[in-house]
């Protein structure tokens, strides 16, 4: 009998504790990203369309785009929070938080900014321990970089399209920066904007990434990154443009193609 009760009472406190978990939706690639790093993968409901990092989180259920899910399959989820990297709109976000969901906002601007995040993350959904681990090994891989980037950072221009033409700035110009290089657009407010090509051979950069948006727009071949033969097409958008735990990745793999010997 007394094991019979002990065992009825573990199960009701792993029960108890288990009903505690949250449910979460994600309504961004980087939002999936974070919360599967912090070993939140079961916790997580539903997420967008472009939410494919990693394998795992192609098997669960998609909502559609952020601007436009499907309101009905979400709030027969009855998720406890919804993880978003830009606005919602005011109407959306004013029914939902009637429903008792609240909305988290994860759209950091640096990779300070994203360590921020991760932590604040860790802390809401009782991950400070694995928030910590992660945020210490990115900023290890950041320490074991080359101290010594170079005297001259390479000017760098991100083409996300050509028609019109369209740079990122924000969180990537502080990957970039972090990587020994200077986005040649850091001074655009947005994520993303439009830069005319009489800008962009004013401020000629010395390295070009095209983006896999971008089919490849002429570039005058005055641009010095056209004349050394400096227009990078290899790179995986996902790691450059989602600010999440990838960006280390990001960090590392422009910092070799900005100092790499030619």
């Amino acid at each position: 009998m007394k094991k019979a009760a002990l065992f009825i009472l573990i199960f009701f406190i792993a029960a108890k504790a288990y009903a505690r978990e949250p449910r979460i939706v994600s309504l961004a690639p980087n939002t999936t990203e974070i919360l599967f790093a912090l070993g939140l993968a079961d916790c997580v409901v539903a997420v967008d369309r472009y939410s494919d990092y990693p394998e795992e989180a192609k098997n669960i259920k998609r909502l559609g785009d952020f601007n436009d899910p499907s309101i009905e399959d979400l709030i027969l989820l009855r998720p406890g929070y919804i993880l978003v990297n830009t606005d919602m709109p005011a109407d959306r976000r004013s029914y939902l938080e009637g429903l008792g969901v609240k909305i988290v906002k994860v759209s950091p601007k640096t990779v300070e900014g994203l360590f921020h995040d991760i932590e604040r993350l860790g802390d809401l959904f009782n991950r400070r321990h694995k928030a910590s681990e992660l945020t210490e090994a990115i900023k290890v891989r950041l320490k074991a970089l080359p101290a010594d980037k170079g005297k001259n950072k390479p000017k760098v221009f991100i083409q996300l399209f050509d028609d019109p033409l369209v740079t990122a700035s924000s969180f990537i110009s502080d990957v970039i920066r972090l990587a020994g290089g200077e986005n040649i657009s850091s001074d655009i407010k947005e994520d993303a904007g439009l830069f005319s090509m009489e800008e962009l051979i004013k401020r000629d950069p010395d390295i070009i990434i095209m983006i896999g948006f971008s089919s490849g727009s002429v570039i005058p071949a005055s641009v010095r990154a056209v004349r050394d033969n400096r227009i990078i097409r290899n790179i995986n958008p996902d790691i450059l443009l989602r600010p999440g735990p990838r960006a280390i990745d990001a960090i590392e793999v422009l910092n070799k193609l900005f100092y790499e010997k030619n």
